[in-house]
């Protein structure tokens, strides 16, 4: 019996251990409405910190370096010195923005230095290509932008293309000069599919 519990104890340790250091990857980031676009000269001493509110100017939530906020800065190929922030939401001069991955909130006032785009305006005439590890839906173009439409030759991860018009969740895109499509660009929870190059 003690045998049996010793092997019992062993595997479960075994399977915790592998367990804790299998991280699972990080989700992909929430698009929002639009991006705010953060930026700094790139020989700045100091990076951003932006002064965070629970709702529009009330509720002071404190400072937080831009560079520590979830930003798409990697998956968009921002500039150096640029922070490019998913923005959820906006009243006037002031943006909902993402704290942090675990979905907290917060409202920053929109500088006149930093831009704040639509979706259609910042992806419009980008060269792109999709994430690795979606789902097979997502890779497959189609001839027109609704579910209904003929599906065509499914694109590989690496494979580029270019966006020429943005309607809600789908783009309309040239493949290799020849052939235009119609791709998603982010999932039904609005998270991103795509990355710039």
């Amino acid at each position: 019996m003690v045998f049996i519990r010793t092997i019992f104890a062993a595997v479960l340790v075994a399977c915790l251990v592998s367990a804790a250091g299998a991280a699972p990857p990080p989700p992909r980031p929430d698009t929002g409405i639009g991006l705010l676009l953060v930026r700094f000269p790139v020989d700045a001493s100091d990076v951003p910190q932006l002064t965070l509110y629970r709702e529009p100017g009330v509720g002071r939530i404190g400072e937080k370096g831009v560079a520590a906020l979830p930003h798409l800065a990697q998956l968009l190929k921002a500039a150096s010195g640029e922070y490019p922030l998913a923005v959820t939401a906006r009243k006037g001069e002031w943006l909902r923005i993402h704290l942090d991955d675990a979905g907290r909130e917060g409202w920053v006032e929109q500088r006149r230095t930093w831009p704040f785009l639509l979706w259609e305006e910042y992806l419009n005439g980008k060269q792109a290509s999709l994430l690795r590890g979606i789902k097979k839906p997502f890779y497959v173009p189609r001839s027109g932008p609704g579910e209904q439409a003929a599906e065509l030759e499914p694109l590989t991860p690496g494979r580029s293309f270019r966006i020429v018009a943005v309607e809600g969740d789908r783009v309309r895109i040239l493949i290799d000069l020849a052939v235009i499509a119609w791709l998603r660009w982010r999932d039904d929870d609005g998270r991103l599919l795509i990355t710039l190059e």
